[in-house]
């Protein structure tokens, strides 16, 4: 495969333009700026996947579009994003009150066992960053020969969390763990997308995006929700995940205080929906997302 020529934001720009799209609202000579000073053309220009081509040339594409787009995407994936983060907390809450209320668990075994089990790497990677903590290192000379779990708890990432959690649901099943049980790694794909700036409001219904399967609890909350049908698609399956663990195990403070930003969101979507009435896509994507919250 021959490899692309590297251009600078002006060939960008005019590239774009040969590309049908059109600078209506803003002027190629302002679409430089911004490509300089704003955003950069790799990411900005991922958004034209939404907008169908026509003999090569993107049809009803504005360059006004691609930097309303980015800006809803940076949005949402730092709403989403807080989300995840809350979520996090709230399921280290509950697996803490089901370990202390434990009369099997000392605070201790568990993390041997958990040490030794399949998920012993995670371990061992959640261990070595406690070590290499710049603000922690007395809480690990402390504790170095030998953790409690609320210890090493404080140091796991999302990855690590959602594998102990399935190791202390496969021990002892408790009921109040299974959403995240069944629902974490889901809602992991969508936290690390949003935590990594990647674009989430590109190939949302592409069908090598679907999914053969998808949990029960999943198609319960679509079915609610009226999204049935979109279900399988990989990224309104992580979607309805998050917002259902946000639903299960954030308090009703923070749920209420995600609300208030997410109907920001939505209000702030109704800016430019006039332009992309036309875009079946992007219509799906609103009304999609619409549809999750008013279940919340």
């Amino acid at each position: 495969m021959e490899k692309q020529k590297k251009l600078n934001n002006r060939e960008l720009v005019t590239h774009l333009a040969s590309k049908g799209v059109t600078f209506n609202t803003v002027s190629q000579g302002k679409a430089i700026t911004f490509l300089d000073k704003n955003n950069y053309y790799y990411k900005l220009a991922s958004f034209r996947k939404n907008f169908k081509k026509k003999k090569g040339k993107y049809v009803d594409l504005d360059f006004a579009y691609l930097q309303d787009l980015a800006s809803l995407d940076m949005k949402i994936r730092n709403i989403l994003l807080n989300i995840a983060v809350n979520v996090e907390h709230f399921i280290k809450v509950e697996l803490s009150r089901q370990i202390n209320n434990n009369p099997s668990e000392d605070g201790y075994s568990i993390l041997t066992d958990f040490k030794h089990s399949e998920y012993g790497r995670y371990y061992e990677i959640t261990k070595l960053k406690f070590k290499q903590s710049r603000y922690q290192s007395t809480m690990y000379e402390k504790r170095k020969h030998d953790y409690p779990y609320w210890a090493l708890l404080e140091h796991m990432d999302y990855g690590c969390l959602i594998k102990f959690v399935t190791f202390y649901y496969d021990k002892y099943k408790p009921k109040s763990l299974k959403k995240a049980y069944e629902l974490g790694d889901n809602a992991r794909y969508i936290r690390n997308a949003c935590a990594h700036n990647s674009v989430l409001l590109i190939n949302v219904f592409e069908n090598n995006g679907k999914l053969s399967n998808v949990n029960a609890t999943v198609s319960t909350f679509a079915k609610q929700a009226d999204i049935l049908k979109y279900k399988n698609y990989k990224k309104v399956n992580d979607l309805i995940s998050l917002f259902v663990l946000a639903k299960t195990y954030c308090s009703p403070a923070v749920l209420s205080y995600q609300k208030k930003f997410i109907e920001e969101f939505l209000e702030r979507c109704k800016r430019n929906e006039s332009s992309y009435s036309h875009n079946p896509e992007l219509t799906k994507m609103m009304v999609i997302f619409r549809r999750i919250v008013d279940i919340l």
